[in-house]
């Protein structure tokens, strides 16, 4: 018999833990600095500055700053202006869908930025060097996540619009009188200025009262011994006027409901050109060659905070406060405060219990009493501070795996912790924020409404879920209310935690917490801190649901069952056709051609379709699918002839029809596709999805599988990757219910991508098929070739395929756990199946850091 410790006793067991924290992220305080970026924001790049792939844009750490370098957006080479157009863009997003990257609160509701202007400018002319920011949010009036923050008026906003210029480059790009890059910031006057300041002084801008400030700029001194000029932005989102009916004495939208922001950029487009050139005294050129990454234009974060008030920010901006950035010390103590904070609301808000569990939890307090002592040191350095923070974040990801609910929980009833009722749809419809759809309500259990939980990702440690049903998916609207939409693509993402470890689970979405209250469901922001009794109504019960399924003879025929590839190849109905009535033959006709309705990928031009055989293990010969990357192409429109493939090139293919304005092109116009390409799943009835498929290199995978869903149906798409798969051989397959819920599902079109290809390589695939059970899949394997040998000097390869660790090596080594325990031993290639967590594979003098979860 397990032992229960309820929480009153653990708390009690943990009455020393460190008080309240001033921590990153809690009640709107965020401190994105370096440190605490790399360690939890979603960073990433817009999608100008590509167009020539040599200076594309990129982005990494240096010392305290991010730096992204612009890429080239304009081919066109205008010297009077200063060379190139180079433009960029770098997002910081938020990490699971309508949870905010920031949650702006009324404790801090002014947002800051920290960054250099732009460096290494050419810009000649004004207009040609600019920089702006921009804000997403989840829009609290819609409930449309990741929307553009409207202009002014629209949606009781403020004083500024989505976009904010900072920079403008209303004279030439000039320097300092040290010769480093300098400008001036932007202001209405557009004049030289170093200070931009936006106060409603007159009682009639769109703020809730007179005297709100709603943005202040400046431009910071500098001194002989610093490298850049740095700009200060300050957004005030206390000012945001509430447009909405509900009566209430504060007209601060921050006061009425938390602002949530999914998205902010830092934009900026400059000149350059892409060589360095030396001239004499004639201007004639003596030397010349291509720049080099680290000479082209760009520009730098430092950090992302928010303060109380702009008074606030005002006053912080002194040399004694290093100009916002406050006390020197080391940015790692921030995380590792975090990581406690975190590991703390763990220990408080869980139950002790019996067998590993238990030793994970016990093993969790030892490691966070342990990094406590290190925070409090005075002397303590970086690379304590980084120890520290590992071992706790894998203490927290261990721990999680025992709360996580069972791996192959995949439709279940959701019912309350008493069992007495359950989740279920209301049979009528409501439109809530931006959707249409069924409210979730508690009822009687007769009425409990199964959904399929599908794994998206993970939240701290925590499985993340979509929630499905044969009707549609779950999404959250702002006030925590959840509707069940038809064929919605932006579900809601849940997690599910262990409280007492016997089964009954929280249930959270976004920021809320779900609970019962009578007969009703609420929501809550935070699990409450309470004994064992006092958490019960906020407890559920997940029970499996898929044994109740019956499915009715409709949704057991006409599913999809496989593509063999043994039939002849045809020609590629895009590669050969009549153009205003004359006969247009595209350079890849005769290359590439169709295999059960398979074709090359127009989008990616260098992709050839072929029918070839390939050994089984046997030496049989196997009928396949031949995928192979063309050495030069032609654009997809015939007009640019003979271009060459960069590798290493990822090829791909399609499965479609639709109305396309002539043969060639890429896409069905206004994307609607027919039914010739159309399959229908159910994994009610046929669960697996399985392809077998060697490529000649160790390094080709399948990067993602799609399907398409047929619009206007409860359908909703979804793709495969390698990565997710288990194997068999070189048989992948997967399991569809971690992806679509039961019920007949059409899909029209297919797509496959895929990544890893060198000249010369190819994949090849035998089959692909559905199963009804996991022992109906085959484990069959193709020849080993050659080319399957690791012989690159002995390289360590790894990569996850669900809870097994795939080790590719000539070496012996073994995979350990982050404290340093062995689990596994291996000479050469292995596959090693584990639990979930952080681990390190080494092999001869190298190593590799994994996450299984």
């Amino acid at each position: 018999m397990r032992l229960r410790h309820l929480l009153g006793a653990s708390l009690l067991c943990y009455a020393g833990m460190s008080g309240a924290r001033d921590v990153h992220g809690v009640n709107g305080y965020y401190n994105w600095t370096t440190a605490q970026m790399q360690s939890g924001v979603n960073i990433s790049l817009d999608n100008n500055g590509k167009k020539w792939a040599q200076w594309n844009p990129s982005f990494g750490f240096e010392g305290n700053y991010l730096r992204w370098i612009l890429g080239v957006n304009n081919t066109t080479l205008e010297p009077t202006k200063g060379g190139f157009q180079f433009r960029s863009g770098i997002k910081f997003n938020e990490q699971v869908s309508g949870a905010g990257f920031m949650t702006m609160r009324p404790e801090y509701p002014v947002f800051v930025c920290k960054m250099s202007i732009p460096r290494q400018s050419e810009a000649a002319q004004p207009g040609n060097s600019n920089t702006w920011i921009s804000f997403r949010w989840n829009n609290p009036y819609t409930g449309k996540v990741n929307d553009p923050m409207p202009n002014d008026g629209g949606g009781g906003f403020w004083g500024f619009k989505e976009k904010l210029d900072v920079v403008k480059s209303h004279c030439p790009w000039s320097k300092d009188a040290l010769g480093r890059d300098s400008i001036y910031l932007y202001n209405a006057a557009r004049e030289d200025s170093t200070l931009s300041i936006r106060i409603n002084d007159k009682g009639t801008s769109p703020t809730p009262q007179k005297g709100d400030t709603v943005w202040y700029m400046k431009r910071l001194p500098v001194t002989e011994d610093q490298e850049r000029c740095e700009i200060l932005v300050a957004i005030n989102f206390a000012s945001i006027l509430d447009s909405s009916s509900v009566a209430l004495p504060s007209r601060r939208l921050i006061d009425r409901v938390p602002i949530r922001l999914s998205e902010f950029t830092v934009n900026c487009i400059s000149r350059s050109d892409t060589m360095y050139v030396e001239t004499d005294e004639n201007g004639d050129t003596i030397f010349s060659r291509a720049k080099t990454r680290d000479e082209l234009p760009y520009m730098e974060v430092k950090w992302l905070k928010t303060f109380p008030s702009m008074d606030a920010v005002v006053k912080s901006l002194t040399a004694e406060n290093n100009w916002g950035d406050g006390e020197k010390a080391d940015p790692q103590k921030d995380v590792l405060n975090t990581a406690l904070y975190e590991a703390e609301k763990i220990i408080k808000g869980f139950q002790n219990y019996m067998g590993d569990a238990d030793e994970a939890y016990a093993a969790l307090k030892e490691v966070h009493a342990k990094a406590d002592g290190v925070y409090n040191k005075a002397d303590a350095t970086t690379e304590e501070y980084l120890s520290a923070i590992e071992e706790v974040n894998a203490a927290v990801a261990e721990f999680y795996s025992y709360v996580n609910p069972a791996e192959d929980l995949v439709y279940n009833y959701i019912r309350t912790s008493d069992g007495s009722v359950s989740l279920y749809a209301l049979s009528d419809e409501v439109t809530k924020d931006s959707y249409t759809g069924r409210p979730l309500a508690l009822g009687a259990n007769e009425s409990a409404m199964p959904l399929t939980f599908v794994p998206v990702g993970e939240d701290n440690g925590l499985v993340t879920y979509n929630l499905k049903g044969k009707d549609g998916v779950v999404v959250q609207c702002t006030d925590g209310t959840l509707l069940l939409v038809n064929g919605a693509s932006d579900a809601a993402s849940f997690t599910f935690a262990d409280r007492d470890g016997f089964g009954l689970f929280d249930m959270q979405c976004g920021s809320y917490y779900y609970y019962k209250s009578g007969y009703e469901l609420k929501t809550v922001d935070e699990f409450p801190d309470t004994d064992y009794e006092g958490m019960q109504p906020y407890l559920f019960q997940i029970e499996d649901a898929l044994s109740s399924y019956v499915p009715s003879d409709d949704e057991k025929t006409g599913l999809f069952e496989a593509w063999e590839f043994n039939g002849e190849a045809e020609d590629d109905p895009s590669t050969k056709g009549t153009i205003n009535g004359a006969e247009l033959v595209m350079g890849e006709h005769g290359q590439t051609f169709m295999l059960d309705g398979w074709r090359m990928q127009r989008w990616r031009m260098w992709s050839r379709v072929n029918k070839d055989t390939y050994k089984d293990a046997e030496g049989e010969d196997l009928q396949c699918l031949k995928l192979t990357v063309a050495d030069t192409y032609d654009s997809f429109d015939g007009i640019s002839l003979g271009n060459v493939t960069t590798y290493p090139s990822n090829p791909a293919l399609r499965r479609e029809g639709g109305v396309f304005t002539n043969f060639y092109d890429r896409d069905p116009e206004g994307g609607v596709r027919d039914e010739s390409c159309m399959i229908s799943f159910n994994p009610g009835v046929r669960r697996y999805i399985a392809m077998k498929c060697k490529g000649t290199n160790p390094e080709i995978t399948v990067d993602v599988f799609n399907f398409l869903a047929k619009p206007e149906t409860n359908a909703t798409g979804f793709e495969l990757s390698l990565a997710d798969a288990e194997m068999k051989g070189d048989v992948y397959y997967w399991d569809l219910l971690r992806y679509i819920s039961v019920g007949k599902s059409a899909y029209v079109s297919q797509y496959m991508s895929t990544a890893g290809f060198q000249q010369g390589d190819a994949l090849y695939i035998d089959w692909i098929r559905t199963y009804e059970s996991m022992d109906d899949i085959p484990s069959e394997s193709f020849a080993t070739g050659v080319r399957d040998v690791q012989s690159d000097g002995g390289d360590l390869k790894v990569f996850v395929t669900g809870r097994t660790i795939n080790v590719f090596t000539a070496e012996a080594g073994g995979i350990y756990t982050v404290d340093g325990t062995r689990v596994a031993a291996f000479e050469g290639t292995a596959h090693e199946t584990v639990r979930p967590g952080i681990y390190i594979v080494r092999a001869g003098a190298a190593v590799k850091k994994v996450i299984v979860r």
